[in-house]
């Protein structure tokens, strides 16, 4: 007997999650000496990971177009494994999550325009020369998109916001404590940059599908 509370998970997550898991596990084979080149991680940085000084210290690129590129590429590129699953774990949670109520194409979009974002408002608060990897962005507008939905939708019932603003309020705590144990290396503004993407994004979706909150069709 089929559950109809099932909810399958969209391809377009299934997607992004297989690209973040297949780059990770390429690096990770050439780290271990799998691969004839053993320096891939380096080369893939180099040319994938958002560098601040090819915007603000006027860095040569190494190739044309990088400045825009590396907006999108570092997004798809991890420190290891365990910083790859932890974000592929939360996109496919919360990927499934949204995608009852956005299609395919919106939930891209939540990911590319919120690693965009991510990075965009990195490169406006940082003047450093750390490169910065991670899907961490998008993941965090994919926060924004959910817990948007969760306020339009508390709102309309008349019932209280406190949670929604719990959540915000932890996400804050965690990246405190996240950015004083990695003695700074957390790219804070990565994910403040995703997260307002991912709300702002949340209420486009929510104008398209109208007050009565029916899903699109797919």
């Amino acid at each position: 007997m089929q559950d109809d509370n099932f909810q399958p998970l969209p391809w377009s997550i299934k997607y992004i999650a297989g690209i973040l898991v297949a780059v990770e596990l390429l690096l990770q084979a050439s780290d271990i000496g799998l691969l004839p080149n053993n320096e891939l991680r380096g080369g893939a940085f180099i040319y994938g990971a958002l560098w601040p000084g090819v915007v603000w210290q006027g860095w040569q690129p190494v190739y044309a177009g990088q400045g825009f590129i590396m907006l999108l590429s570092y997004s798809f590129l991890h420190a290891g494994l365990l910083h790859m699953a932890m974000n592929t774990v939360v996109v496919l949670g919360i990927g499934k999550r949204l995608g009852a109520v956005l299609s395919n194409k919106q939930l891209l979009a939540v990911y590319v325009i919120s690693a965009i974002a991510g990075g965009l408002v990195f490169l406006g608060l940082s003047r450093g020369d750390t490169p910065v990897v991670g899907a961490s962005g998008a993941v965090f507008g994919f926060f924004g998109v959910w817990k948007y939905y969760e306020y339009i939708a508390r709102k309309r019932m008349g019932i209280s916001l406190t949670p929604v603003w719990k959540f915000i309020g932890a996400l804050v705590v965690l990246n405190l404590a996240l950015y004083f144990l990695s003695d700074g290396l957390l790219a804070w503004q990565a994910h403040l940059g995703g997260f307002v993407a991912g709300w702002g994004l949340g209420a486009v979706f929510t104008r398209k599908i109208g007050p009565s909150g029916a899903g699109p069709q797919r």
